[in-house]
Formats: structure tokens, C-alpha cells, sequence
């Protein structure tokens, strides 16, 4: 192996091997950037994560949030690179019903004058209704809206497949590296926190 080969080898492992320390970093952020709620009846959600982020491409973690509970969603980042504030949604996943009309094709037998088959077939065109599922998106929550907060607590009154979208919109102050390319990934946590609702009222037990 020549000199040049060896050294250009060297680079790409330690290339990788950069990309993967930054992954593994970016793999607790949630945990170790996050802003836990000061209401110690919150227990940390198992479906927290963390993952570099691009500026400008929408990242989205599906989650389940199910009836009886309440839930606490806070979002920690990189500011440095990913910018002071990240835009935020909560959007729920809703697969609704409808009818499309759809062309079946058939081979039919052709008779002759007297109604009896000739031995041949022919294609006929017909239409009729098909019951099928499209999912469209319903939007729960969305923090442009809320002075660009980044936590939200609820209760959840009905078992729901929800996404939380995040979209960093970059840092302007942000140094270019030596390459003059724009440093634009960063870390960015979800972190989910969930206790059972708490029953109010005097019939409350």
C-alpha cells in the first residue's frame, strides 16, 4: 500500500470515526441538555430521543400517547449551531376514510346472435367504489404560535399516534469551517415526560 493510499485511508477512518463520536454525543443529549419538569410525579417517557439535525430539513420522532396520562415535552439543542430558536409542531396522525372510484377490467365471453358463446372473449371496462385510507395530519400544537416555546404539558384524554416535528433554522453567526463550509448539524433532544392525570374535584378518590 503506498504512502498516499495509507494516509488517504487514515482521513476516512478518522472521518468516520468523528461522525460516529458525534452520534454517540448526540445519543443522551436529551438526558444531559434537557430541562426536567420541577413536578417530581413526572417520570422520564422511554420514547425520549436525541439525533443530529440538519438546518433547514424537518426531523420528526412518532410517539404514542395514551389516555389517562399527562405528558410534559421539552426540546434542548445546540443553539450554537442549530440557532436560538427551533420551530416545534405537534401533529397528530389521522387515517381517514374515503371512497375512490376505481376501473376493473374483465374478460367476458362473446355470444353470437343466439346467445351462445363463440369461443372467444372480450375486455370490458367498468367502474365501481373502493373504500380506502389516506393519513392526513392534524395539527395539536405548533410553538410558532406560542412565542417560540419549547416545552408543552397536556393531558391526553384519548390514546394517539402523534409526531413531534422540529425544524432548526441556523444560526447566522455561525463560523464556517477551515473548508469554508458551514458547520449546519447539531444535536437536538426530546425529551418526554408522563404521569397519570391527576383526578380533581370533590368525587375524586
Amino acid at each position: 500500500m503506498t504512502k498516499s493510499i495509507r494516509s488517504l485511508t487514515a482521513i476516512a477512518l478518522l472521518g468516520a470515526g468523528m461522525a460516529a463520536s458525534a452520534q454517540y454525543k448526540c445519543a443522551d443529549y436529551h438526558r444531559m441538555n434537557g430541562d426536567l419538569s420541577s413536578d417530581k410525579r413526572f417520570s422520564i417517557n422511554g420514547q425520549s430521543k436525541s439525533a443530529m439535525v440538519q438546518v433547514g430539513k424537518e426531523t420528526e420522532l412518532n410517539v404514542i400517547v395514551y389516555r389517562g396520562q399527562d405528558y410534559r415535552i421539552s426540546i434542548s439543542h445546540d443553539d450554537k449551531v442549530l440557532g436560538e430558536d427551533l420551530a416545534v409542531r405537534l401533529v397528530e396522525k389521522v387515517r381517514v376514510p374515503y371512497d375512490e372510484e376505481v376501473e376493473v377490467v374483465t374478460q367476458q365471453p362473446v355470444l353470437d346472435e343466439k346467445g351462445n358463446a363463440t369461443g372467444t372473449t372480450q375486455e370490458v371496462r367498468t367502474k365501481e367504489k373502493k373504500r380506502v385510507y389516506a393519513e392526513e395530519e392534524k395539527v395539536l400544537w405548533d410553538n410558532t404560535e406560542h412565542e417560540m416555546a419549547n416545552e408543552i404539558e397536556f393531558s391526553c384524554t384519548a390514546t394517539k399516534r402523534i409526531a413531534v416535528e422540529v425544524i432548526a433554522r441556523g444560526n447566522s453567526e455561525a463560523k464556517p469551517k477551515k473548508n469554508g463550509e458551514t458547520n449546519d448539524i447539531g444535536c437536538v433532544g426530546i425529551l418526554i415526560e408522563h404521569m397519570p392525570t391527576p383526578a380533581l374535584g370533590f368525587g375524586a378518590q
